[in-house]
């Protein structure tokens, strides 16, 4: 991350491809945060010059190309400046609507059958105006991290399949090395279960605590709350009890985090959607049994390989821990898997073949 800090206080280059994500993102990062950090090391490898758009010195019309990594009304805003300055646009949408996590989520009956109402009225009228429908017209390439994800653009917003180019999430190979003992030696032996990612609802910590302690599994929780999800956050430290321990969050290129996942049993993520969730992809090339939620395009990128429980079913989830635990560690064809359709280098590859695509260097 600090690397791209300093290449967006640089001077810009003129023709680099740059990197747009809303300016709030970095402030709580999670996933779709290290796909734009690792999108854009990759793509130098590649001999490209990539940055982040920088909003106080940056003129987009010196650029190759505008490159969103997320939804935004922020991103709207830049692509409509850059589409009327003749700057091609490629959007990574990185969402997923799920109608439970809606309903499960909103806080309340009320903003709940208001979210849901909107779902269906957006999936029954799929051509009704929005600036998410206006922001994937702007884009001459959409870029989702799955089949599943574009398909659901279409058929929520109408987009024209024929910009779709799926481009999958990523990992370094370098996680299936990793050494289990730095991690162990600071924190203790033993075999546990591992929780990577930020502390919210959205990521079902709650339910999964409860569920290893139904199971009386040792539990890591490598996180911080989000801002605002302090509560929930107290709430589920309170639940855990003595077998479960916090730990506070890792940035993604620590080779601490990297020697949790290889330390770890069990990599749990039953969150309420994931697309996929990197540090389920990390976990699994680094050798655990993987248990994910079946919402999202999580099937896509795992298969029959994994063990799946819907977010809101405490048995469930108690159920898939338990058989992942069983399994153990060692999943050597999920690995494989991953290690042979997800590595950074070649996400990066397919990325700069769109950028040829819509915005071929002169």
């Amino acid at each position: 991350m600090d690397r791209l800090l300093q290449r967006s206080l640089g001077p810009m280059e003129p023709g680099a491809v740059l990197l747009h994500a809303p300016s709030h993102a970095f402030q709580a990062p999670g996933g779709g945060e290290v796909q734009l950090a690792r999108t854009a090391r990759h793509l130098e490898e590649l001999g490209l010059s990539v940055r982040p758009f920088n909003p106080w010195a940056d003129r987009l019309e010196r650029g190759r190309l505008l490159h969103l990594f997320g939804m935004s009304r922020e991103g709207l805003e830049l692509a409509r400046v850059a589409r009327s300055r003749g700057v091609a646009v490629a959007l990574s949408p990185i969402c997923w609507f799920e109608p439970s996590a809606l309903a499960a989520l909103a806080g309340g009956r009320l903003r709940a059958a208001r979210d849901l109402g909107a779902w269906a009225l957006r999936r029954a009228i799929p051509r009704l105006p929005g600036w998410r429908r206006e922001l994937l017209g702007l884009s001459e390439a959409v870029l989702p991290n799955s089949r599943a994800e574009g398909e659901q653009l279409s058929r929520l917003f109408g987009l024209d399949r024929s910009k779709i180019r799926v481009i999958p999430n990523g990992v370094e190979p370098t996680v299936q090395g990793a050494d289990p003992a730095p991690f162990r030696d600071r924190f203790g032996p033993g075999e546990f279960v591992l929780f990577a990612g930020r502390i919210e609802p959205r990521k079902n910590v709650l339910n999964l605590v409860r569920g290893a302690a139904r199971e009386g599994l040792p539990l890591v929780v490598i996180g911080d709350p989000v801002p605002g999800h302090e509560p929930y956050a107290s709430r589920c430290r309170q639940e855990g009890g003595p077998l479960v321990r916090w730990v506070p969050r890792m940035d993604a290129d620590d080779p601490l985090l990297a020697s949790a996942f290889a330390a770890a049993r069990v990599f749990a993520l039953p969150s309420w959607f994931e697309t996929p969730g990197l540090a389920a992809l990390e976990a699994a090339l680094a050798g655990c049994s993987v248990v994910i939620t079946p919402f999202g395009c999580t099937r896509e990128y795992f298969g029959d390989l994994a063990f799946y429980a819907r977010p809101g079913k405490l048995g469930e989830i108690a159920g898939a821990l338990r058989r992942a635990w069983e399994a153990g560690r060692g999943r050597t064809e999920l690995a494989e898997r991953v290690r042979r359709r997800y590595l950074w280098a070649t996400v990066a590859r397919r990325t700069a073949e769109v950028y040829d695509e819509i915005a071929p260097r002169g």
